[in-house]
């Protein structure tokens, strides 16, 4: 029987031959990791990828061997230059940290077997192997946190530089698209990731305060893409940051999509959000225009002094905002028409929706009374009380008077003078 003293002995010439055997067969170790690699992590197949990540396995595992034949302190044992690239390939080619970290620990753990299989072919004593089996990982393991923390540092590092540039080209992008600018747009998609020849939704979304970036991702951007797949549309949309509290986003959706679903999604979310939204369009025009319809909604909202989450589409709201372009004398348009309904209290707001519905239903008393769920006769006294305080007959101008009721609808109190119940609300959205 072997004393503690000649174990330890046989384990450090063990751990040496080991040494040798991983340089003799260096290229089937390698291959060995690479097909372990790619079978279990998807990422790992793409070719440029398992490429850079046979040079790094090559390369760690010599700086393995050099730790294990000459105890070389491992703590202070750098990562290979390869090993860093690769994980600055990965960081622009958008593969998580997660991913890598995992090729990692499989790497490690293909060569701690591969050591085990080999140490009991060249010993058969049991406790020569444990003991060289135990140097090897106390050699190794400096040297593997030593690499891990080096490794993250350079795909974080690369990963933050990647975005910088990436949003920077892509907000580049989709301002010469937006101006007309673009010639080149099998380039643009590229760049966006985005396919142009198709049908596009455009909105902004922002919040009332900057929320906090989760792995890169805003709040703002993951709804809009959660949104996109509740309207079922055709792929991810692309979701350009304005601010740490609002985006642009295009959406490309089929022709049968159901826009009526987009106030309920966003009223579920779980932070209030104001939604603008263009139009569904075609092509790089309609990517453009659905885009300015969504910024014309964006300015009726922005004037709006309504509160709380808000879904504005430019179909509703078109006259209204170019009428926002210039407030105040839109303020004194709408009181003007109004008169004395032009007040932010409940009894006007009432009559103001009342004929507003009116209006908007051709006229009908009954369609009306349904709408608003009221006696056929209050609908008839509540107009006629509207028209003394109007002065006039609603027929009498119904186009002003629709368009200032339309105001008061979306804007709220934002065109209204102050009454002694402003706290009344405002309908619409």
């Amino acid at each position: 029987m072997r004393s503690s003293g000649e174990a330890a002995l046989g384990a450090r010439e063990l751990v040496v031959a080991l040494a040798s055997a991983m340089e003799a067969q260096s290229e089937e170790l390698a291959a060995r990791v690479i097909d372990r690699l790619t079978s279990e992590i998807e990422e790992a197949r793409d070719p440029l990828i398992a490429t850079m990540q046979v040079a790094t396995t090559v390369e760690s595992l010599a700086s393995i061997r050099q730790i294990l034949q000459h105890r070389i302190e491992a703590g202070r044992t750098d990562a290979p230059a390869t090993a860093i690239e690769y994980a600055r390939q990965l960081a622009q080619r958008g593969v998580s940290l997660a991913a890598m970290e995992r090729a990692n620990r499989l790497s490690t753990d293909t060569v701690m077997r591969w050591c085990l299989e080999q140490m009991e072919l060249l010993s058969d004593d049991a406790a020569v192997v444990a003991q060289a089996a135990l140097l090897i990982m106390t050699d190794t393991a400096g040297y593997g946190d030593r690499v891990a923390h080096q490794l993250a540092a350079a795909y974080e590092t690369e990963r933050a530089l990647w975005l910088r540039r990436s949003s920077i080209s892509r907000e580049a992008c989709i301002g010469q698209l937006l101006t007309g600018r673009a010639t080149d747009l099998a380039a643009a998609e590229l760049t966006l990731g985005y396919r142009l020849a198709q049908r596009h939704l455009a909105l902004a979304a922002w919040t009332e305060r900057a929320e906090a970036r989760d792995g890169g991702t805003s709040f703002l951007e993951r709804s809009v893409g959660a949104l996109a797949e509740r309207l079922g549309c055709n792929g991810p949309p692309l979701v350009l940051p304005r601010a740490d509290n609002e985006v642009w986003a295009w959406l490309p959706v089929g022709p049968s999509v159901d826009l009526s679903g987009i106030g309920p999604i966003v009223a579920g979310w779980e932070y209030p959000v104001t939604l603008a939204v263009g139009v569904p369009a075609e092509g790089v025009a309609g990517f453009r225009r659905t885009h300015e319809q969504a910024m014309s909604a964006q300015l009726v909202a922005q004037n709006s002094a309504r509160r709380g989450p808000l879904v504005i589409s430019s179909a509703d709201v078109g006259a209204i905002a170019l009428m926002c372009a210039d407030m105040p004398a839109t303020v004194r348009w709408v009181r003007d028409i109004l008169g004395p309904l032009a007040v932010d209290d409940a009894a006007s707001y009432r009559l103001r929706e009342t004929i507003r519905v009116f209006l908007a239903n051709g006229a009908s008393y009954t369609a009306t009374a349904e709408q608003l769920n009221m006696h056929k006769n209050s609908v008839v006294y509540r107009l006629r009380k509207a028209e003394d305080q109007l002065g006039h007959k609603l027929r009498d101008g119904h186009l002003d008077l629709e368009i200032a009721l339309a105001l008061c609808h979306w804007l709220g109190p934002a065109v209204l003078e102050a009454g002694p119940d402003s706290a009344a609300p405002s309908a619409g959205g």
